[in-house]
């Protein structure tokens, strides 16, 4: 892919140095953020950003929060967020993800921003229709797989009241690097393996998490249970999809 990539890693840094520092400001001045284990970000080589996923403000949290800078994997449609809240991700550009199916697009741009040492973030859970953890889509593990970049896993914490409840707590979190999956099997042994990979990041999120939010992870069983309810994907609309 070398010479050809679609996103070059960096790129609109003016605008982008721009626009954190515009969020920030926002950010903090509705929140009170404190961020965590900025330690575990590695200074350089490529690295994925798994983050939790409950409210549209999670990606300005992730993206300002980030030491070095993130190309983030969004959905080219945002059922579940206000209108004005589009042009933030438009104004920073990002990775367009079509929900639902198999994007061709999505993956050879996201393994070309690792390819050149980039901060690939993503919401594995692909979209914000709960406010607990669901299980990871299957994009996390082929990407660290074929990438073979560590991923950290982020939690995410007070984003879905950053704006209704100014003041309150606001976090992020960033856990121990995980290493990419070595994995040498095929077929069904393939896909069970991937699969306890994604788990393994969705566990390390978990941790960061108040109980209640941890999903079927939580220590609660009444949080278990509801996690089962709300653990489908929704997002398998024809106009969601692409190539």
């Amino acid at each position: 892919m070398a010479g050809t990539y679609p996103i070059r890693y960096p790129r609109r840094q003016t605008s982008r140095w721009c626009l954190r520092q515009l969020t920030g400001g926002l950010i903090r001045q509705f929140g009170e953020l404190e961020i965590t284990g900025l330690e575990n970000v590695p200074k350089t080589g490529p690295v994925i950003l798994a983050a939790n996923h409950f409210a549209f403000t999670d990606a300005p949290l992730l993206l300002y929060a980030s030491p070095r800078q993130v190309e983030f994997i969004g959905g080219a449609e945002r059922p579940n967020s206000p209108v004005w809240t589009r042009m933030i991700p438009q104004a920073w550009g990002f990775i367009r993800a079509y929900r639902g199916g198999f994007s061709r697009s999505t993956l050879t741009a996201s393994l070309c921003v690792l390819e050149q040492g980039g901060v690939l973030g993503i919401f594995p859970e692909g979209g914000n229709w709960a406010t607990l953890l669901r299980p990871a889509r299957p994009g996390l593990a082929f990407l660290a797989l074929h990438s073979g970049a560590p991923v950290i896993p982020v939690s995410i914490t007070g984003s879905v009241t950053l704006l209704a409840k100014p003041r309150e707590a606001v976090g992020v979190r960033f856990h121990a690097p995980i290493p990419a999956p070595m994995i040498s099997e095929s077929g069904r042994a393939k896909r069970r393996a991937l699969d306890a990979f994604s788990e393994t990041v969705m566990a390390s999120v978990a941790t960061g998490l108040p109980d209640a939010q941890r999903g079927r992870y939580a220590a609660d069983p009444a949080a278990r249970i509801a996690a089962e309810a709300v653990s489908a994907f929704p997002f398998h609309a024809p106009e969601l999809r692409g190539m």
